[in-house]
């Protein structure tokens, strides 16, 4: 495997494939870390029991909280050290071995796991990639053994997850002994709980001789004078995880107490983010394959017209598509992981595409588990319409999937924008702006020197004509993102419908890669029974996923997509004007009295 940096993504925006990246497929952790596996298939196996029968995901959905007890129990097990080193206390496990575990929590309940999330992945992993010796020391063991909580407050009212563009100011006391923080923080995970957050200000840095605003990540504690706890949300979903708002006024904050260096606070964020969404794709895939299951066998019980749900074609269509998309997601995961393990590996993009598809996946299992429920999927005590409840807030956490489409095709189509200056210049801009271009992935926008255009991998004839779509498809992808930056030049940031759908069309491409690559090690591997049915589910993907590629192509080519595109503006402008639908009714006009425009109801 390469380790110079190279992106997948970024290499097929190029039309060049590194398919050393993705082949042959990882081997599983019982062949790669005998000794992890073991420490994994303990934490999963207790979490899938139901964690000694505390978890009772309909009482957390009520009460809105994760009970102590089962805070203490997953201390107890190790789960609240997974990422923590082992000198601290913690498990050390690898990016693999840790995804594996966030995969089964998120087929428990989806409550934990963004409890998990918010202290393993977000709080402890920023203290252990940026914090000094000292900071370690004073907090690691401690959240290792659960005995404190940490959080993670990056978002805000008015700029969403943009660590770039955060609004709270830190200002450096004369004698440079402490920050004072002065700003507002929103949906923060456990931070009523926590002893200690990661949060993020501005402060005046010095950069080219000028004084600028740059984000500072700092580690502030609860008992600070000027800190408070504002509220609690509530929540459609995921209602045992708790999202505070918080208030800093005059926080008065140690130097000591800076994590990582000052200004460099975006590095910060970022990376920790980075992570967060391989271990959110995880937590998707493993809750679909619970609903997935509940799914199926709810088909196989409830009786129509005299047979089972599962004996009619429709339910056929539904199940075998999700699953085939399960085994997509799934394939994505298993090499997502393994790049994330590389320590030179640039999987940012990657991370993005498996969060956006395992999270839209999530929906749509859940929506379909609904349908298939008719009037029990609707209503308690039938634990379906809270699948769907818990499922929604997947699309937006980590980076809305919107923002993250953006985040794939704009840092993808860097790679062939080079010979344009005004192209690069105003890339750069946008992307920085968003706050979806991280110094580390900034330094790597490069030609993918040394790939071909082709999957130079040898395959099983069965996978032959998949092969060749996906060869032909990559060259219709950077043929299509020439085009689109030829054609758009500086303007290309703004024509999103455009840059949505080159995203979507790498989105495929990935996935399909991943699927390959399992299918061909699963079919070397000597289970003829298992390798028959990849095989099966690796057909449909792949015809499903071509079709959805070739729909985003045809756009992009001036086909009917392209062709309505101004027409969509044209609408949006007229219904931004009317502040809505302004037809008259079909059946009878009654025209109300204006009031005054609000989205607040309470």
């Amino acid at each position: 495997m390469p380790t110079d940096g190279s992106s997948f993504t970024r290499g097929i925006f190029a039309g060049e494939v590194f398919d050393e990246l993705l082949f042959p497929y990882p081997a599983p952790l019982s062949v790669a870390d005998p000794a992890e596996a073991a420490t994994v298939d303990r934490l999963v196996r207790a979490i899938q029991g139901r964690l000694d029968g505390l978890v009772d995901s309909v009482r957390f959905d009520v009460e809105e909280t994760i009970p102590d007890d089962v805070i203490a129990a997953l201390a107890t097990h190790g789960f609240l050290g997974m990422t923590i080193p082992r000198r601290f206390g913690g498990l050390e496990l690898s990016p693999r071995a840790y995804a594996r575990v966030c995969e089964a929590v998120g087929g428990v309940d989806a409550s934990i796991g963004v409890f998990i999330g918010v202290h393993c992945g977000l709080g402890c992993k920023a203290i252990v990639l940026y914090g000094t010796e000292a900071q370690k020391q004073r907090w690691l063991p401690g959240l290792a053994r659960g005995e404190i909580l940490v959080s993670y407050a990056l978002t805000e009212p008015l700029v969403g997850s943009d660590a770039q563009h955060v609004k709270t100011t830190a200002t450096r006391s004369a004698d440079g002994a402490y920050w004072s923080l002065n700003g507002h923080k929103l949906w923060i995970g456990n931070a009523h709980r926590a002893a200690v957050i990661a949060t993020f200000a501005q402060t005046e840095v010095e950069r080219d001789g000028k004084k600028v605003q740059r984000p500072t990540a700092f580690l502030i504690e609860p008992t600070m004078p000027g800190f408070r706890v504002v509220d609690i949300a509530e929540k459609m979903g995921i209602r045992g995880s708790t999202q505070a708002e918080l208030e800093y006024t005059n926080l008065r904050v140690p130097a000591e107490n800076v994590l990582g260096q000052v200004g460099k606070g975006f590095a910060v964020a970022v990376n920790v983010l980075n992570g967060g969404r391989l271990t959110l794709a995880a937590g998707c895939t493993g809750g679909t394959k619970y609903i997935f299951a509940e799914m199926t066998k709810y088909a196989e019980q409830r009786i129509q017209f005299g047979k089972p749900l599962a004996d009619f074609e429709i339910t056929q269509r539904k199940l075998s598509s999700i699953a085939s998309e399960i085994y997509a997601s799934d394939s994505m995961l298993g090499v997502l992981a393994n790049l994330a393990t590389e320590d030179d590996s640039d999987w940012s993009l990657e991370a993005a595409i498996a969060k956006v598809f395992a999270s839209e996946l999530v929906w749509r299992a859940a929506d379909e588990m609904v349908q298939i429920a008719g009037g029990r999927g609707f209503v308690k005590p039938y634990p379906y319409e809270r699948f769907l409840r818990d499922s929604r807030i997947n699309r937006i956490f980590e980076g809305a999937n919107e923002i993250l489409r953006l985040f794939i095709a704009l840092n993808g189509i860097q790679t062939l924008s080079g010979h344009l200056k005004e192209v690069s210049a105003a890339l750069r801009e946008p992307i920085k702006h968003l706050g979806l271009l991280s110094e580390v992935t900034a330094a790597r926008v490069r030609s993918a020197f040394g790939a071909t255009a082709t999957l130079d991998v040898a395959l099983d004839p069965r996978l032959a004509s998949h092969k060749e779509y996906f060869e032909r498809h990559v060259a219709e992808l950077r043929s299509a993102a020439e085009h689109a930056v030829i054609t758009y030049r500086g303007e290309i940031v703004d024509r999103q419908l455009v840059v949505e759908r080159l995203s979507n069309m790498a989105i495929e491409l990935f996935a399909t890669a991943c699927v390959l690559s399992r299918t061909q090690s699963l079919l070397i591997g000597g289970d003829d029974a298992r390798a028959e049915e990849a095989l099966m589910l690796c057909d449909i993907f792949c015809v499903d996923s071509g079709l959805r590629f070739r729909s985003a192509r045809v756009a992009l080519a001036g086909g009917s997509g392209g062709a309505v595109d101004e027409k969509r503006k044209g609408v949006a402008t007229i219904i931004r004007r009317d502040a809505g639908y302004g037809i008259p009714d079909s059946i009878l006009n009654v025209t109300m009295p204006q009031t005054h425009n609000s989205t607040d109801q309470t």
